[in-house]
C-alpha cells in the first residue's frame, strides 16, 4: 500500500517536469516565430546592461592600477644648484634618519643629464655642448672673470615612504614630504603619487554613476520586458479566455510568460557580455597607455589588458547572466499578472 502513494507522487512529479519543459519549448518557439522583435528587444536589453558593466569595468581596472601606483608613490627632492657632493651627502643622510623614509635614491647632475638625454632622444654631443655653454661667472685668484662650466640639474633624491599603522602610502609620503621641506639645503619637494588622489576620485564618481546608470536601467529594463510581455498576453487574450473557462489558474497561464521573460533577461545578458568582451578588446589597449603614463613600470599599465578581462569572463559573465534573468523574471511576473488578470471570460 505504501508504494501506491510513492508512485502517485513520482507520477505527478514527472508530469511537472513534463508540463515545465512543454512551457519552455513554448516560450522558445514564441521567441523564434518574430525575429526581428526578439533581436531589437534583445540588443535593448544587451546595450542597457553593458553601459554599466562597462563603467564597473572601467572602475575596477582604475582602481587596480592606483594600488598599484600607490606601492610605487615617491618623494622627489630637488637640492640647491651647485651643491657640493659632501653636502649633498650630508643631506641624504639627515634624511634618512626621518622615521617614515624606507629608501633613498641619489641622482646626480649627470646622471640627471644621461637621464634626460635618453628619455628626451637627445644627442649627447649636442648636450655636452648645452652643459658647456650653461656656465656661472666667478672671480679669479688675479681678479679677473671668469667662466666655469656647469651642469644645470640639480642634485636629486628619490625617496620612499614607509607606511606605518592605519595610514595609507599617500599620507605617509605627504607627512614625511612635509618633514623634508624643512631640511637645510632642500630646494623643492615634489610627491609623486599626490595625483593619486585626483585620480582615485575621479574612480569614485565612476563607481557612483555606474551604480545610478545601474538602477536607472534597471528600472528601464522592467519597463521595456513588461511591456513585451504585455503584448504577448494580448496577443493571445482569446486563448487566455477559453483557458480560464476550462478552470486553469492565473499562475498556470502565466507560466509561459514567465519563461518569455526570463529567456529575454538571459539572451539580452549573453548579448551583453560578449558586446563586452568586443569594447574591452578594441579599447584596453588605449586604456592601459592612459594608465602607463602615470605608472613607474609598464607592467602597471596592464590593469584594463584583454589578457586580465578573459580571466574575468566567467565572472561577468554569470553577473550578466543573472542580472538579465533576474530582471526579465520581475518583470515578466509584474506584467503577467496584472495583464492576464484582466482577460476575464
Amino acid at each position: 500500500m505504501s508504494s501506491k502513494p510513492s508512485a502517485t507522487a513520482s507520477l505527478k512529479r514527472v508530469s511537472t517536469l513534463a508540463e515545465h519543459r512543454r512551457e519552455l519549448a513554448r516560450a522558445l518557439s514564441r521567441l523564434r516565430a518574430a525575429p526581428a522583435a526578439t533581436l531589437i528587444t534583445l540588443l535593448v536589453i544587451g546595450i542597457a546592461l553593458l553601459l554599466p558593466a562597462l563603467l564597473l569595468q572601467l572602475q575596477r581596472a582604475m582602481s587596480a592600477g592606483i594600488v598599484a601606483l600607490e606601492s610605487e608613490a615617491s618623494i622627489s627632492v630637488y637640492l640647491d644648484l651647485g651643491v657640493s657632493d659632501d653636502d649633498a651627502k650630508r643631506v641624504s643622510e639627515q634624511i634618512l634618519k626621518l622615521d617614515e623614509v624606507d629608501s633613498l635614491e641619489i641622482i646626480t647632475p649627470a646622471q640627471a643629464l644621461a637621464q634626460l638625454s635618453e628619455t628626451a632622444g637627445l644627442d649627447s654631443e649636442f648636450l655636452a655642448s648645452f652643459d658647456s655653454e650653461v656656465s656661472t661667472r666667478s672671480q679669479s685668484d688675479t681678479g679677473d672673470s671668469v667662466f666655469s662650466p656647469r651642469n644645470p640639474l640639480p642634485t636629486t633624491f628619490l625617496v620612499s615612504a614607509r607606511a606605518s599603522g592605519d595610514d595609507t602610502l599617500g599620507e605617509a609620503a605627504e607627512r614625511l614630504a612635509t618633514e623634508i621641506r624643512g631640511v637645510e639645503r632642500v630646494e623643492s619637494v615634489s610627491v609623486e603619487g599626490a595625483w593619486l588622489a585626483r585620480l582615485q576620485a575621479l574612480t569614485q564618481i565612476i563607481r557612483r554613476a555606474a551604480q545610478l546608470l545601474s538602477l536607472l536601467m534597471a528600472v528601464g529594463l522592467l519597463t521595456a520586458i513588461g511591456n513585451t510581455i504585455r503584448l504577448a498576453v494580448e496577443q493571445r487574450r482569446d486563448e487566455i479566455r477559453v483557458s480560464k473557462l476550462i478552470g486553469a489558474s492565473d499562475g498556470y497561464i502565466a507560466r509561459p510568460f514567465l519563461y518569455l521573460g526570463l529567456f529575454l533577461g538571459i539572451g539580452g545578458g549573453l548579448l551583453a557580455w560578449l558586446l563586452q568582451l568586443i569594447v574591452v578588446g578594441l579599447i584596453g589597449h588605449e586604456i592601459g597607455q592612459f594608465l602607463a603614463l602615470y605608472a613607474v613600470e609598464d607592467g602597471n599599465s596592464r590593469a584594463f589588458a584583454l589578457g586580465e578581462a578573459l580571466q574575468r569572463a566567467g565572472q561577468e559573465l554569470g553577473l550578466l547572466l543573472g542580472a538579465g534573468g533576474l530582471l526579465g523574471w520581475i518583470a515578466a511576473v509584474v506584467a503577467s499578472r496584472r495583464a492576464i488578470a484582466a482577460c476575464e471570460p
